[in-house]
């Protein structure tokens, strides 16, 4: 994959996205509300000393969240559901069997080590900016986390880099079974990049190899969307310098995927996600999401 254009501001420092996820996991942590308490204990890893202190306070905790409300409505609770929804299809992989797993723009992801109980005998690849990966990388020595030694950083600019020479060039066999987690990505990079991620995968990985990711529908990369938060979203992350590049037509996922050699296991729309993860069990709401995200659980064709 090798794309030439605007370099995106996260190759000179660690994405500001994948602080912002970190530090609203961090606050789901601190939920006290009964099936919507955050899963990812180690989240707090990532986040300045002066924001983990201030966030461990029920009150603070409070103005922040409102605040990022008023800013940028639906956007915590967009990140809980969705963190939920891929531990669960990680965790599922595992019952299947997986060889390998293998994050695509990995951030500050935490499951291969909340979850490195679980994966003993299994390759995992965490691919990202240079710059992000040293962020990450200092963030866990800090707090004097060892990393597991099934665990492989792999530096790569999903923009300008091939990503079968970064992918390759490390210790990832082809011939293995795969889940490819792409969380949090899609919508940053060129449709040209999202295309040739799916073929990378489709020509180098094992049948029944797996792909979890979610995408914004096309109207918001357009400027034409009107659902809940979009124009908001849109405008705080400008400011940030990282624009949004590919989305999917609304109702188009199954044809964009089945036509690069997929077929789905599960699909959600903003309101069908919303309607499993931000609910409790006797259907109380916890509140709203952003109206314009997809979720994919697909599997490659054999």
């Amino acid at each position: 994959m090798k794309t030439r254009g605007n370099i995106n501001r996260i190759e000179d420092k660690a994405s500001h996205t994948a602080l912002m996820a970190s530090i609203h996991r961090f606050n789901a942590t601190k939920d006290i509300r009964k099936d919507f308490t955050g899963p990812d204990e180690l989240a707090y890893v990532f986040l300045p000393s002066k924001a983990r202190f201030f966030l461990s306070k029920t009150f603070f905790r409070g103005i922040f969240i409102k605040k990022v409300h008023e800013k940028v409505p639906g956007t915590y609770e967009y990140v809980t559901a969705r963190t939920k929804f891929f531990d669960e299809v990680f965790l599922q992989s595992l019952k299947e069997e997986v060889a390998q797993i293998v994050f695509l723009g990995a951030g500050f992801d935490t499951r291969a080590l909340r979850f490195q109980h679980l994966t003993k005998g299994i390759q995992i690849y965490e691919l990202d900016a240079p710059t992000t990966l040293e962020e990450k990388k200092r963030c866990l020595k800090r707090k004097k986390i060892v990393l597991p030694e099934n665990l492989v950083f792999v530096p790569v600019n999903f923009n300008t880099d091939m990503l079968s020479q970064a992918l390759l060039s490390s210790t990832y066999n082809p011939g293995k079974k795969t889940l490819f987690i792409w969380e949090g990505v899609t919508m940053y990079i060129p449709e040209i990049a999202v295309k040739e991620t799916l073929s990378f995968i489709k020509h180098f990985s094992a049948a029944g190899s797996t792909l979890i990711f979610d995408y914004f529908n096309e109207s918001v990369i357009k400027g034409t969307c009107t659902s809940y938060g979009a124009d908001k979203l849109s405008e705080s992350v400008s400011e940030l310098g990282e624009h949004f590049k590919f989305g999917i037509e609304e109702g188009k996922a199954k044809e964009f995927l089945e036509d690069k050699g997929y077929s789905l296991i599960d699909h959600y729309s903003s309101k069908e996600f919303e309607g499993k993860f931000l609910k409790d069990a006797d259907g109380n709401s916890f509140g709203k999401m952003y109206g314009f995200a997809g979720q994919v659980y697909a599997r490659l064709d054999e």
